[in-house]
Order: structure tokens, then C-alpha cells, then sequence
């Protein structure tokens, strides 16, 4: 029925993963169409690496008035489908059937269900297929040569303090953890000082700021026996993946935000009635992400079984 169909992507990388379900689920019921993105530039170099995507739109929000008329005029007459997930007006402009401009998600509905749920007519059909991110020869070439055994994965810094994990209580469970193998740090660059002499422990691997997005899907998928990390993009690559999952929580809601492969566990301080509060400051010291070292033990030797 669609040939051409257009989705606009949200502008995180978090976010834009929580979205991929949608790509598959299209992809499901329009096999043959040619499924184009628009999104930030943020998102663009990982999401061009899509299997089910055809092509992507960067949009630039920071253009001049005129670049963003130009570039909503350009999408007149070329889509027979838009699915816009940030609810913009640019379907106004494609001039297509498109998902509706009316939405009212029931309170802490997962964002990645809220994302489904705005095509559960346009594309009735439930996903028989997820799609998947094409490495070039060379980066396959390069990740395959570290000939990883399955491993812990650990992604426990943040940007944002409110998320991070205590260094001192991290350091505590990577000990714990080495008897169940090896452990490898995932990360950006800037997060090594985070990590600091985390990273020169026996048994831990780290590839800090040494990975692309796309890489990180690959790693997880072959090569993760679980996962642990706070609220971030990786938790949600290792959900789309279908990757067991620790997954720390304090300050954002675990169940709009949280887990959603078949097998994870969530940590959170249920005895703090702040939590989780959605809010970007904290007047009691990030206190809600004081999750001690043996819970987390705990729920990998659980899900390890």
C-alpha cells in the first residue's frame, strides 16, 4: 500500500533507539517500501547504517527560518506515509497520510510502546523481523579481532550526574564481578576520568570512547552475556538487542525509560519516596543512586541462572 514512507526521528540517540521498534515494525508490514529518516545530526551517521533504512533527511534545528521552509517544501509529493514521532508539522507539508497530531499516552507508558502505538493502524501487523546496523568490512575486520569471549558489559557513567553511578560503589562491584569473567567498559571519550583506575584492572576491557553506536549494537549482540548500566542510549541498544539487562535506576522512571528485552532486572531505591523525581537537580546528593554493589551481584548471579 505505501511505496514511500517517511519517518521523523526524535533527536536523541536514546530516544531515537527506543523509536527503532517502529522502523521494524514498518518494514514488517510494507516490505517493499523504501523507508526514509529524518533526523538530527546527532542521530544521522548511526541511523544511515540501519538495514531497513533507505536514506535520511539531516534536519537541522538551529536553520535559519528559510532553510526550514525549504526543506519542508522539499517533501511535498514524494511520501505516501509519515510517521512523525515528534509530532511536528511537517506532515502538513508531505502532503501524505500521516500519524495523527493527537496523542494522549497513558501516564508512564514506556516511550518505546507510546512510539508503536501511533502506527498500530497504519501498520497493524506485528514485527516479524528487527532490522540491524551494517559494519564495513574494515570495522568488522577490527572488533572481530579482539576475539571477545561473552562478557559483562558495563556502561555506568553519564553526562548527567543525577544518572551516574557512584565511582566508589562501581569499582566495588567490577571486583565482584570479575569471577564471572570478563568486563568491558563501554563509553565516550570524556568518561575514562569517570572510569579512572577502573580501566587498569585484571579481566577489564576497555573500549571508552573507542566505539561508534552502530559498533555498540554489534559488540552487545555478539558478545554480551548481560549488561549492566544506568539510563542511557546503551541500555536501550542492549534492549533492542534483546541483551539481559541490570539496569540502575534513580532520578528518571524506569518504567517510561527502563529495560524492555525479555530478561532484566531494575535497581532502584523503592525506600526514597523521591523516586524517581523526573527532575534535573537534586538537593540530597543523588542519594537515589546509592544501590549497593551486592544488589547488583545479586541480580547478574539471577539472571547468569
Amino acid at each position: 500500500m505505501y511505496k514511500n514512507i517517511l519517518v521523523n526521528l526524535p533527536s536523541n540517540i536514546g530516544d531515537a533507539v527506543m523509536a527503532l521498534p517502529v522502523i521494524d515494525r514498518l518494514h514488517s508490514n510494507y516490505e517493499t517500501a523504501k523507508i526514509s529518516a529524518i533526523c538530527s545530526s546527532r542521530v544521522a551517521d548511526f541511523i544511515s547504517k540501519h538495514s531497513f533504512i533507505s536514506s535520511i533527511l539531516p534536519y537541522d534545528k538551529h536553520a535559519n527560518v528559510r532553510e526550514k521552509i525549504r526543506f519542508s517544501l522539499a517533501l511535498r509529493g514524494k511520501y505516501n506515509l509519515m510517521v512523525d514521532l515528534k509530532n511536528s508539522m511537517l506532515p502538513l507539508f508531505a502532503g501524505c497520510k500521516h500519524t495523527s497530531f493527537f496523542r494522549n499516552f497513558p501516564k508512564n507508558m514506556h516511550s518505546k510502546d507510546a512510539y508503536l502505538s501511533l502506527i498500530e493502524k497504519l501498520a497493524p501487523e506485528q514485527t516479524s523481523k528487527s532490522g540491524g546496523f551494517v559494519l564495513t568490512p574494515e570495522e568488522k575486520i577490527k572488533w572481530d579481532t579482539y576475539n571477545f569471549s561473552p562478557s559483562i558489559f558495563v556502561a555506568c557513567a553519564s553526562n548527567s550526574g543525577n544518572k551516574r553511578y557512584p565511582y566508589r560503589h562501581l569499582k566495588e562491584t567490577i571486583q565482584k564481578l570479575k569471577d564471572y569473567g570478563n568486563i568491558i567498559i563501554l563509553g565516550q571519550e570524556q568518561d575514562k576520568n569517570f572510569y579512572s583506575d577502573i580501566l587498569q584492572m585484571e579481566s577489564v576491557t576497555n573500549l571508552a570512547g573507542k566505539t561508534k553506536i552502530h559498533e555498540v549494537f554489534y559488540l552487545i549482540k555478539n558478545y554480551a552475556r548481560l549488561v549492566v548500566c544506568v539510563d542511557s542510549s546503551i541500555l536501550h541498544v542492549a534492549s533492542y538487542v534483546n541483551s539481559p539487562i541490570i539496569g540502575l535506576f534513580g532520578q528518571t522512571c524506569a518504567k517510561k525509560y527502563g529495560p524492555w528485552s525479555k530478561k532484566f532486572i531494575v535497581l532502584k531505591r523503592d525506600d526514597l519516596p523521591c523516586v524517581p523525581c523526573q527532575k534535573p537537580g537534586c538537593r540530597y546528593n543523588h542519594e537515589c543512586m546509592d544501590i549497593k554493589p551486592d544488589a547488583i551481584v545479586k541480580a547478574v548471579d539471577c539472571l547468569m541462572k
